[in-house]
């Protein structure tokens, strides 16, 4: 029976090396994982401020804030969708944009 000899140094640091990049790497996914799940879980919805109201018959598509401007992407009952940028602080469409949609 051959008689057992010693790890060479070279393959034991690699084995460590391996077994410490396996554990940072599941430290790593665990925390990864809760953090996702913590940030996702707040309950924050999507909403327009309550100052701004929308064009009648057109439905919130989404929305965006800049320190000068409000930008309000809406659909209407034609299904067409419109742009209606607000100045910061006022309550009226400024300006308002229909999209065109491209061809497929």
């Amino acid at each position: 029976m051959p008689e057992p000899t010693a790890e060479p140094a070279p393959l034991r640091r690699l084995r460590r090396l391996v077994t410490l990049l396996t554990l940072t790497l599941i430290f790593g996914m665990i925390t990864i994982t809760g953090l996702l799940a913590w940030r996702l879980s707040t309950g924050q919805k999507f909403a327009l401020p309550e100052e701004i109201a929308l064009p009648a018959g057109e439905v919130l598509i989404s929305y965006a804030a800049s320190p000068g401007w409000t930008v309000v992407i809406t659909r209407d009952r034609q299904d067409a969708q419109k742009i209606h940028i607000i100045p910061r602080g006022r309550t009226e469409i400024h300006q308002t944009v229909r999209v065109r949609t491209l061809p497929d």
